[in-house]
């Protein structure tokens, strides 16, 4: 099945509007929704702090499909504007006004798999796999919690470990031929904890389907250098 490619659902028209509200705000947050018929409406960003923004309950659109906000230099979705990503449940959309750029979140699983960027807590490689499986299977795995960026070199890190088998999976004995949706923990760079996930894409081809560190979600051979980093390969029950 082929797989997915990221996007960002923005017209160019209101990609141009989001700069040029995002510019007059600079350099406070600028904030609002994108309405279900692509207009762009601004709130009252009503943070005390100036690098973040805070959108009122009486503000909310009943219309909106996406929110979104600026930055005057920060060229990635904070930790908090993840977390509100997720409650909210609509996508965001940021424009950050230091390098120009604009970026998307989508949290209903449904952001393309191919190509997405790297965004810890969100688009990272636990949640890239999260999405194979929901977009190829149909499978809905837990969202767990993220900190902070590098947490997963440290000895608390063990979210892999102590959650597969309650999402399903069982471990597969050495040898086992390799059949697609397979999961693979690794160790990179680490003798502590697992740290990574990826899913065979295809296995008569050798290849997965992961997002290494600061990179684009996408293909790469099951190399002997993944090979030797792999700790644990896992099968679902179903």
């Amino acid at each position: 099945m082929t797989l997915s490619s990221f996007a960002i659902p923005i017209t160019g028209e209101q990609c141009t509007e989001l700069r040029r509200l995002a510019e007059e705000a600079f350099p406070a947050e600028a904030c609002g929704f994108i309405r279900a018929d692509g207009t762009i409406s601004v709130c009252q960003n009503r943070s005390a702090i100036p690098d973040q923004f805070v959108i009122g309950a009486v503000d909310y659109d009943d219309n909106a499909i996406a929110v979104w906000h600026s930055h005057a230099n920060y060229a990635k979705f904070s930790a908090a504007d993840i977390k509100a990503c997720k409650q909210l449940n609509l996508p965001f959309v940021m424009w950050d006004c230091g390098s120009s750029e604009l970026f998307y979140l989508d949290p209903s699983q449904n952001a393309g798999l191919m190509e997405r960027p790297w965004n810890y807590g969100i688009y990272d490689c636990y949640a890239s796999v999260r999405d194979w499986y929901y977009q190829q299977f149909g499978w809905e795995l837990g969202d767990y919690e993220r900190q902070y960026e590098g947490e997963w070199s440290t000895h608390g890190f063990t979210h892999f470990e102590d959650n597969f088998k309650a999402e399903g999976f069982l471990e597969l004995p050495p040898g086992t031929p390799l059949q697609r949706g397979d999961a693979i923990l690794f160790r990179i760079r680490n003798q502590v904890t697992s740290n990574h996930v990826a899913v065979v894409e295809d296995p008569a081809g050798n290849m997965l389907f992961q997002q290494l560190v600061g990179r684009l979600s996408g293909l790469s051979p099951y190399s002997s250098y993944f090979r030797d980093n792999t700790i644990k390969i896992l099968r679902r029950a179903v």
